[in-house]
């Protein structure tokens, strides 16, 4: 009971942590179901919880996708979480961009324009933003440079 005070955990975080304080197989499936039926875990509102707090931080879906399979969440229901949320990866793509290169002075030759583009395009991936996000994103900041 205390385990799950502290925080929320997913189903299988649970067992695996009740796994490591030397409980045996029977104990943790008997342990995970009755908290299941209290409602003490539920993997769906722990993956909508950590999906709104990757938001917040402006990663990309491959990155939230991560975060939720690294905090015990099945790759079916990490799947399943972001194609239900209507989240539009282009603008949250643009809205990092803006963060993060905000100050960021346009290059003045065409080498160091390439690399600066190269670096963004980097962090967005970097962010879990796939390619195609990322070029929009820049893209757009490009148009905004170029229109002041």
């Amino acid at each position: 009971m205390n385990i799950l005070a502290r925080c929320d955990k997913s189903c299988a975080a649970l067992a695996q942590q009740l796994l490591q304080k030397g409980f045996d197989e029977v104990a943790v499936d008997e342990a995970v179901s009755w908290a299941l039926e209290l409602g003490y875990l539920d993997d769906q509102r722990l993956a909508e919880a950590i999906l709104r707090s990757q938001l917040t931080k402006l990663h990309g879906p491959a990155k939230v996708e991560q975060a939720l399979q690294l905090k015990g969440i099945s790759k079916q229901l990490a799947v399943q979480v972001l194609n239900n949320t209507e989240v539009d990866w282009f603008a949250l793509a643009e809205q990092r961009l803006q963060r993060k290169f905000a100050n960021l002075a346009p290059a003045a030759d065409f080498q160091a324009k390439q690399k600066q583009q190269a670096k963004i395009v980097r962090h967005l991936l970097g962010q879990g933003f796939n390619y195609e996000q990322a070029n929009y994103a820049l893209s757009s900041h490009l148009r905004e440079l170029t229109s002041d």
